[in-house]
């Protein structure tokens, strides 16, 4: 038994080396004769017939290996007698066949393909003309960098001095006689303080603090500040005046029979120097008021005397009726003789007549007799109420002593005469101490403010100085940064006391210290920040003085003269302003670190001002503060503008016009970044659409001046000098001239920095005039062009000239001629991007430009495509050059055709005509191309007809996976080779050329072998397609899958299916060909046309054959004898009926035969989609045999009686167009020709061939 098991293992060891020699058919013949269902049906033989029977061959793996959705039609060939079992062959576990590696597909993206730094030396040849234009850019970039590097350095330095720069300033300086006067009233008013100190410790600074203080602002000598201390000493001291509102009142007691009270108030002083009453025991514990009761009281009638009382003493305010919370909003002011002793008395008393206690109160002059200040209020009420009684609601007392000097304004809680009284509520009051010197009206303190502004200005210069000495000190710069905008405590404190013994109101104040510092900004700019802080205070005491004015007060709003005074102010602070715009570049540079604040609290001023009520009171004719900005700007820009163009320079006239406006350009590019925001929110000033709109007027100007001189120069871009050599020999150099594209390259950036800008506010403005720049420029980009497109063709006759080979790691194949010519034509699009004449040509530049791009690819193909045709390169296919060679050509034309589709964008090319300009040239590159590269193909054919012949012939016991691996084997190292030497378009034209030559070995390998070719033939063949197909799709990476199943690879897929059909399924497949030709065919057929009826009727198929017409003529006389003969197909389906003829009519191209045929058939056989009438017309010969005069095909499942869905008038005659065969290499008929042993196909294929047209 093991002997036998080795000699089985050693005949089936034999068997599969033989198999893998693919050897030829005759050297090892193949079974022919058992088809692979028999393969498949035959049991496998069991051990004991191993055991018992002789050695046999096993059954073909190939054929078993079939899949049955790709077996459409079964084969039919005779079959064999069944050998008999018994082999000593162990069969095998069949190992899985791996798949072949396709390495052909794998590419590293990292390749750089082409050496594009290689160097021919061919721009010495033209004095390197396209290189120095293609510099533009890089030149320009530098450029800008160095200008941008000069502007940022210049941007980071501190500003100048104002005086530098030629700003104005006016002396903001006191005279002697005025500095002296000054400081002795400061000296006054710091010894005649008055209020007690603020709360929260505000203006809390010592009286000698204060007064050193005002020493070191005045900067006075120590004998003159000892003589002005003892003379403010020896003045008399001011009157101190108190300040009164009386606001408002809540929670009011009611003593009306309504419900409410008509409350009214009383107030006055209690002086310390008014006697006691001699009552004054008795009223011990009593709180003091005006008076103790309105009562009167019988049998009294002596009165103390006190002698005259003034009546100003006391003030009464207006009956507010029916109220309980009454609103007065009425001021009042009161000399104080003692501030430290006199209180405010305040009583509240329920009016109950008609009469006014205030126009008694005005009426009583003098009063005798009164004892003490609450009696005399008791005379008041009695001499107003006239009998009536008056209703007490509550009382006030304040001590004048605690009153600060900032004033207060609290609600008080209303205070009962004594412990029998009952009162509610309380009262809100406003109350202010001011001075008042001996001869000034309370009115008339226009003096004082002017004061107030004077010393306001001293304090301020003297913090200033004192910032900018210690920030000297410390950092070695002179600027008011330094300063923190905060006055000091002792400043803030003499400031509050001048105001407050002025009495002046807060309007005022502001009004004197907002003209204080426009005075010294004049002299030497503030800190923009604290003007916009004085701004904001002014324009909020200015509201708040109107709504006191609209209230009734009389000291709310300005007076004429300081409204005057205020305009002038005005003025000045924006004349100030704008001059400060002007010089904004130099005065506020965008990079240092505070200038941007600065001009960003200057913008804010400017704004400030043209919302203030103030501003449009004092100055109502003036201009609108925005408009004046824009003009500033403009003239600021202007003036900036032409000291750039002031500064002189050795360099060409185009050349200082390039650095003048890339400077423009990053000033402009600055300004969008840092000002225009500032502008734009401020005030709404379109900072960077003022700007640009002055530049482009003056650019513009300058631009147009150097292109008038060049044109009238007759500038081409290039100029030609004669240099000699050492032996004195003349020799011609050309160079490159590119000054004018570089101004038009500056100015188109100049424009794009335009572009990322916010839209003008106002729409009607024009557009920029250096949007047609590009214009001006034409003529001068003709004349480039023109010379462009000679001294591109004499480069690429120069580059074919000096042509050699690259040679690199990881190149593909190709020479230095291609790398110029793409260069050429990379450096012309490069040029032509950069002065912008895509976007901005007319139409004729552009295309001038695409035909001298196309005519330098062109010439560089027809150069090559010359040189070939002269070496016979395409007559003996290639023979003549190795592989690598031709695919040098072919990555050259590629190379160059690939730099030309660049040209195919929409940056380039902005027109359809000019498309198809490029486009026609990259179709003629392409056909050169696929022309040179047509030997590839051809050269793998006889390999590839080998391999293919030997996968045809291999041996049934061999798997196709197997018998395909020489073929892939090969088709795997030609294209790995031809994948690492071509660019990739180029690689994939060569690889659908190697898989059209593949098909066609294919094809011509299946229709090849003759009646010995094995059974299983075109089945291994069919799956060889599909692996060839895979092989070439290369999971993706190869061909895309709808190429790989082109048409070429359908009609072969076809042919294999009809190959492996039997007969009888062929003649079926022709049939529905023939029915769908039917279809197809339109009316009127040159053959004519048939009229019948078909219909099914009871078990039978009825035809009425009624007539023809315009049959073609087929005997001499012009007419024709016609016949119809009547045919069921197919004959599977109708195997029992025959041919039926109808009469033959004479002599005639229109018969009328008026027939009727019946045929004995059942409904299924009808209703087969197969099924079909056929209809010949024949012309009767009688010497010769019959002509073929046409045919026509009806589908039986669609007549009535068979279809349920047939037309509504079943015997409507049916009129068919006769036809003809014209397909004489129809694959059906060919195969069935092949089959010379198959009677049915020969007779077939004979009968056929009667019934072609005639050519």
């Amino acid at each position: 038994m093991s002997f036998l098991s080795s000699i089985g293992q050693y005949v089936a060891g034999v068997a599969d080396s033989v198999a893998g020699l693919a050897l030829s058919p005759r050297r090892a013949p193949p079974s022919r004769h058992r088809s692979a269902d028999e393969h498949q049906a035959q049991p496998q033989p069991s051990t004991a017939s191993m055991r018992a029977g002789f050695p046999r061959v096993l059954p073909t793996e190939g054929a078993s290996a079939l899949s049955a959705r790709r077996r459409t039609l079964d084969c039919l060939a005779p079959a064999t007698p069944p050998r008999r079992g018994g082999s000593l062959r162990v069969p095998r576990q069949q190992q899985p066949v791996e798949k072949p590696t396709m390495a052909f597909c794998k590419r590293r993206l990292s390749w750089p393909e082409v050496d594009s730094s290689v160097n021919s030396g061919v721009q010495d040849t033209d004095g390197s003309y396209f290189e120095n234009f293609t510099a533009l850019s890089w030149r320009h970039e530098n450029r800008r960098l160095s200008a941008l590097r000069l502007a940022e350095a210049r941007s980071e330095r501190p500003p100048p001095a104002p005086h530098d720069l030629g700003l104005p300033s006016v002396s903001a300086q006191l005279s002697h006689k005025e500095h002296e006067h000054l400081y002795t009233e400061v000296l006054y008013c710091i010894e005649n303080a008055v209020g007690a100190p603020a709360p929260g410790g505000q203006f809390a600074a010592y009286k000698e603090e204060v007064i050193e203080y005002a020493r070191r602002a005045f900067r006075v000598a120590p004998e003159v500040h000892a003589r002005a201390l003892r003379a403010a000493g020896s003045e008399r001291p001011p009157t101190v005046v108190l300040g009164c509102t009386v606001i408002e009142a809540d929670g009011l007691e009611a003593k009306d029979a309504n419900g409410f009270s008509d409350p009214y108030c009383m107030l006055g002083i209690q002086p310390a120097s008014l006697p006691a009453s001699p009552r004054a025991s008795e009223d011990e514990g009593r709180k003091h008021g005006f008076r103790l009761s309105f009562k009167r009281r019988d049998g009294r009638q002596h009165r103390d005397s006190l002698g005259r009382l003034p009546a100003r003493y006391i003030r009464a305010t207006s009956v507010k009726p029916h109220t309980l919370s009454p609103k007065w909003n009425e001021t009042f002011k009161f000399d104080i003789d003692d501030i430290s002793t006199d209180v405010l008395h305040l009583d509240i008393w329920d009016h109950d007549d008609e009469s006014s206690v205030l126009d008694a109160v005005s009426r009583l002059n003098e009063v005798r007799g009164v004892r003490g200040l609450g009696r005399f209020f008791k005379q008041v009420c009695q001499s107003a109420r006239q009998g009536s009684q008056d209703d007490f609601l509550g009382s006030v007392n304040i001590p004048l002593r605690e009153i600060p000097s900032t004033g207060v304004e609290a609600w008080y809680k209303l205070e009962a005469r004594s412990q029998r009284s009952s009162v509610q509520g309380r009262i809100r009051l406003r109350l202010w101490l001011s001075a008042r010197e001996a001869g000034r009206h309370d009115d008339d303190n226009y003096q004082q403010v002017r004061q107030h502004e004077r010393l306001f200005g001293v304090l301020l210069a003297h913090e200033v100085e004192t910032a900018n000495n210690s920030a000297s000190e410390a950092e070695g710069e002179s600027c008011t940064a330094a300063w923190e905008t905060e006055l000091c405590g002792a400043a803030q404190t003499l400031l509050h006391q001048h105001a407050v013994q002025s009495d002046m109101s807060a309007l005022q104040a502001a009004i004197a210290r907002f003209a204080a510092a426009c005075r010294l900004n004049s002299d030497a700019p503030l800190d923009p920040k604290y003007m916009y802080k004085l701004l904001t205070e002014l324009e909020k005491a200015w509201c708040t003085s109107e709504i006191t004015s609209g209230s009734g007060d009389a000291c709310g709003g300005a007076s004429r003269d300081e409204e005057r005074w205020l305009a002038d102010c005005f003025g000045e602070y924006v004349e100030r302003a704008l001059h400060q715009l002007r010089l904004h570049r130099d005065l506020y540079p965008v990079l240092h670190h505070l200038s941007l604040n600065k001009l960003e609290f200057l913008l804010r001023c400017l704004s400030q001002l043209s919302q203030m009520k103030a501003f449009w009171r004092c100055c109502p004719f003036n201009k609108e503060i925005r408009s004046e900005i824009v003009g500033a700007l403009r003239k600021g820009t202007a003036e900036w503008y032409e000291a750039l163009c002031a500064q002189d320079t050795e360099s060409e006239r185009g050349e200082d016009l390039v650095n003048l406006i890339t400077l423009v350009q990053i000033d402009l590019q600055q300004g969008l970044t840092y000002y225009h925001p500032l502008f734009e929110t401020t005030n709404n000033v379109p900072y960077f659409n003022v700007v640009f709109t002055q530049i482009d007027k003056m650019v513009s100007e300058d631009v147009r001046q150097c292109v008038d001189h060049w044109v009238s120069e007759g500038w081409c871009g290039v100029a030609e000098e004669e240099i000699y050599d050492d032996l004195g020999n003349a020799i011609c150099v050309v160079s490159a001239k590119t000054l004018p594209f570089e101004v038009l390259a500056t100015v188109r950036e100049l424009v794009a920095a335009a572009a990322p800008a916010p839209p003008p506010h106002q729409s009607h403005e024009p557009l920029p005039q250096l949007l047609e720049a590009y214009l001006w420029f034409e003529p001068l980009i003709d004349r480039w062009l023109a010379v462009t497109k000679t001294m591109a063709l004499q480069r690429v006759r120069s580059a074919v000239e000096l042509d050699r080979p690259v040679e690199g790691e990881h190149l593909v194949k190709h020479s230095t001629s291609s790398v110029d010519t793409a260069a050429c034509l990379y450096h012309m699009r490069l040029v032509w991007r950069a002065i912008g004449g895509a976007e901005e040509s007319t139409g004729g530049g552009s295309l001038r430009l695409l035909e001298a791009a196309c005519a330098t690819a062109l010439h560089y193909a027809d150069l090559l495509h010359g040189t070939l045709a002269d070496q016979g390169y395409y007559e003996n296919h290639g023979q003549n050059k190795t592989t690598e060679e031709i695919c040098t050509i072919v990555n050259n034309l590629e190379y160059v055709r690939r730099s030309l589709a660049e040209y195919d964008d929409e940056h380039i090319i902005n027109e359809e005509n000019a498309r198809q300009l490029v486009r026609g040239a990259l179709g003629t590159l392409d056909a050169r191309s696929a022309r040179a590269a047509a030997p590839l193909a051809a050269r793998a054919r006889p390999p590839l007809r080998k391999a293919v012949f030997h996968l045809a012939w291999s041996p049934d016991t061999l798997p196709t996976p197997q018998a395909i691996t020489p073929l892939l084997e090969f088709l795997d190292q030609h294209l790995s080779s031809l994948n690492t030497w071509l660019l990739p378009r180029a690689f994939s034209r060569a690889l659908a050329g190697c898989w059209s030559a593949v098909l066609k070995e294919v094809s011509a390998q299946a229709d090849a072998g003759g009646a010995e070719r094995p059974r299983v033939y075109h089945h291994r063949l069919r799956e060889a397609l599909d692996l060839l197909a895979e092989f070439f799709h290369a999971e993706g990476k190869g061909l895309p899958m709808s190429e790989v199943h082109n048409a070429e690879w359908q009609r072969l897929e076809q042919r294999m299916q009809y190959h492996q059909a039997a007969t009888e399924e062929l003649l079926e497949l022709w049939l529905a060909d023939r029915l769908a030709e039917q279809a197809r065919t339109p009316m009127p057929s040159p053959y004519g046309s048939i009229l019948v009826r078909v219909y099914f009727n009871h078990d039978s198929l009825c035809v009425e054959v009624l007539s023809a017409r315009d049959v073609i003529p087929l005997d001499p006389n012009g007419l024709s004898d016609p016949f119809v003969v009547l045919e069921l197909l197919p004959k599977r389906l109708f195997p029992k009926t025959h041919e039926q003829t109808t009469n033959v009519q004479k002599k005639t191209l229109n018969p009328v035969w008026d027939e009727c045929f019946e045929f004995t058939v059942s409904l299924e056989s009808c209703r087969s989609p197969q099924a079909a009438l056929s209809l010949t017309v024949w012309d009767r010969d009688v010497l010769t045999a019959d002509d073929f005069a046409g045919e026509a095909f009806v589908a039986l499942s669609r007549i009535p009686g068979v279809n349920s869905h047939a037309p509504p008038d079943p015997l409507r005659p049916l009129e068919l167009p006769l036809m003809q065969l014209h397909d004489r290499s129809h694959p059906i008929l060919q195969i069935l020709e092949s089959r010379t042993a198959d009677k049915l196909a020969t007779d077939f294929v004979k009968k056929q061939k009667l019934r072609f047209a005639e050519q």
